[in-house]
């Protein structure tokens, strides 16, 4: 990738001269002169130096949207032909959310490997909003999660492999898991456990509370370790929302999945890739293997 570029797209990540160079593993001189390079051929000033850090003037914001695209390309280029000169990967890196990680992805990676036994498999468990953005900057090659941050978008291909269904996870102690299915309205004096450290799900449990004309739930926890929501859930009478198909994961002599009425979301849910990158047969192959365990 044109390397002018590249500082200002190390820049406008970091807001600081500095810190960008260091990422960029050149001197301040050097990336000061790269600038100047490129701020010659647009005839305009780029970047703004602040008392502490820089910004891009409204010139390199107009320039940032095409400098990402241009660095996708480059990536996805030296994918495709790495792909086509030999289609070997030294390592494989997933991103999953709970229910695929948890229900499907150990399976998955044990007949990977015996199929691919050179190939390290690195996964990072963590939520889609921040897994989602990695398979565009190239920092993963696959994940697996729902749509709901999918943006159109020409880099992020997805391929269908489920419909998740949330449900609502309580402990067997808890009054709601005398039945199999609760309705909404006895939802209403709960009080919730968050699975995240970003706005959906919280979004998500308010918007169904709005919809069937509830007063607001009350979240008492939000975390981003589903093994400390577990505990909290055996320790208090809240709820959590879950993917239903996390069910036979999970201990049924502690934990019950209810099936809420009406549900409060379905939506689908596979696997990201960029085009390029699903050239290598080790993320092809990854991709069957879990649609034949959903399937």
């Amino acid at each position: 990738m044109d390397r002018n570029l590249a500082t200002l797209l190390m820049i406008a990540k970091t807001g600081n001269m500095t810190t960008a160079a260091e990422k960029l593993f050149i001197t301040q001189p050097t990336l000061t002169k790269r600038l100047q390079q490129l701020e010659q051929t647009y005839g305009s000033k780029l970047v703004e130096r602040l008392p502490r850090g820089a910004r891009l003037t409204p010139m390199g914001e107009e320039l940032l949207p095409f400098a990402r695209r241009i660095e996708q390309s480059y990536l996805q280029a030296n994918e495709a032909l790495n792909a086509f000169k030999g289609g070997h990967l030294d390592e494989i890196r997933v991103g999953a959310g709970p229910l695929f990680h948890l229900r499907y992805l150990g399976k998955a990676f044990a007949v990977l490997h015996d199929e691919f036994p050179d190939t390290r498999i690195r996964l990072t468990a963590d939520v889609n909003s921040r897994n989602l953005p990695k398979i565009r900057q190239g920092l993963q090659d696959l994940m697996f999660g729902t749509t709901e941050n999918l943006d159109p978008d020409d880099e992020v291909h997805f391929v269908p492999l489920t419909i998740v269904e949330q449900g609502v996870l309580v402990s067997v102690e808890h009054p709601l898991a005398r039945g199999d299915s609760v309705r909404a309205q006895d939802l209403q004096d709960v009080s919730w456990i968050v699975y995240s450290d970003t706005p959906e799900n919280e979004e998500m449990t308010n918007a169904y509370f709005a919809l069937q004309g509830l007063k607001p739930p009350n979240m008492v926890l939000q975390t981003s370790s589903f093994a400390l929501g577990l505990q909290m859930l055996e320790r208090s009478r809240s709820a959590m929302t879950v993917p239903a198909q996390l069910e036979p994961t999970l201990d049924r002599t502690r934990y019950k999945v209810l099936r809420p009425d009406p549900p409060i979301s379905r939506k689908p849910a596979g696997a990201f890739f960029r085009s390029s990158s699903i050239a290598f047969p080790a993320v092809a192959r990854l991709i069957e293997i879990v649609q034949e365990q959903i399937g």
